[in-house]
């Protein structure tokens, strides 16, 4: 019998956004969620290839700093 990579979903809270991470092929997807939003944003990172789960969320986290500086930005102009 062989075991299928079941996914592995782990959500997670930064900066008040919601991190979904689930297992696909080899890799991880990040799927993010603004506050109060449905729809996870369409910049959410996804890797194919074999990588680990640290390195999805890392980049999920960079995009949501990404996004709170741009909107910081724009409250100071």
């Amino acid at each position: 019998m062989k075991l299928v990579n079941a996914a592995v979903k782990s959500d997670l809270a930064y900066k008040g956004h919601r991190i979904v991470i689930t297992g696909v092929g080899n890799g991880w997807r990040a799927m993010i969620y603004a506050p109060r939003s449905l729809s996870a944003l369409p910049e959410s990172p996804t890797n194919l290839e074999q990588s680990s789960k640290e390195s999805i969320l890392a980049e999920a986290r960079w995009i949501v700093d990404a996004r709170c500086s741009a909107r910081a930005d724009e409250v100071i102009e």
